[in-house]
């Protein structure tokens, strides 16, 4: 209760923001087992992101919008899994891979990514600015 309670907090600070304080973090998580597990994640503006996609064949790329935002465009290859399902941990996501997480303006992705991270997710990528912010950039979107 008390974890959903601090995501919710989270999520109410850095949801809709356009421009929250996303900064490369190095997070200390425990297993369920006790032992300590080092995960790091990051945001990045829209072309080093672009620049990890070309590079990290691997990256698996997960969208937390909603099925009806997907309407404004999309990066090609991601995957919708809608935060809410994240927050109830309706999801199935490899831990083995790098992930970039994306949705409008950056805050939800960033909430998912410390989730993910809080997790055992060790390699977590948020697109800073979300898809409004790399529309912006002029890259490409499918719709």
């Amino acid at each position: 209760m008390k974890n959903k309670f601090v995501v919710l907090l989270v999520l109410l600070l850095a949801a809709c923001s356009n421009n929250p304080s996303q900064t490369d973090a190095k997070t200390d998580t425990v297993t369920a087992s006790g032992e300590s597990q080092s995960s790091t994640y990051v945001s990045l503006p829209p072309a080093q992101i672009m620049e990890l996609i070309q590079n990290k064949k691997d990256l698996l790329i997960i969208d937390v919008r909603s099925p009806q935002e997907l309407r404004e465009g999309k990066i090609v290859d991601s995957t919708l899994i809608p935060f809410w399902d994240i927050m109830k941990g309706n999801y199935s996501i490899p831990k083995d891979r790098p992930i970039l997480m994306i949705c409008a303006v950056g805050g939800r992705s960033y909430a998912a990514m410390q989730i993910l991270s809080q997790k055992g997710y060790k390699e977590i990528y948020n697109l800073q600015g979300g898809i409004d912010a790399w529309k912006k950039a002029n890259l490409p979107v499918v719709y």
